[in-house]
C-alpha cells in the first residue's frame, strides 16, 4: 500500500489522474485545494485495491467534487453571514 498521507496531496492527485487520463485533473486539483486529507486518504485506498477500475476511480473522483463543493457552500455561508 502506497500511503500517500507521507507525500505531498499533488502525487495522490496524479495518481487518481491516471486513470482517466487528465480528463478530471480539474476536479481533483480543486478537490486538493480544499480537502487534501480526503483526496490522499482515497489515493492510499485505492492503491492498496488490486481490481481498482476507472469507473471506481470516478465514483470517488465523483466523491472528492461533493466534498469540495461542501466546503465552498460552507465557506460562502459564512461569508454571506458576515
Amino acid at each position: 500500500m502506497d500511503n500517500f498521507f507521507k507525500r505531498p496531496v499533488g502525487a495522490a492527485v496524479l495518481y487518481l489522474n491516471d486513470f482517466h487520463f487528465g480528463a478530471n485533473l480539474n476536479k481533483l486539483n480543486r478537490a486538493a485545494r480544499l480537502v487534501p486529507k480526503d483526496v490522499k486518504g482515497f489515493a492510499s485506498l485505492l492503491s492498496d485495491t488490486k481490481d481498482a477500475d476507472p469507473d471506481h476511480v470516478q465514483d470517488i473522483i465523483d466523491l472528492l467534487d461533493n466534498y469540495a463543493n461542501d466546503v465552498d457552500n460552507d465557506l460562502i455561508f459564512k461569508l454571506n453571514k458576515q
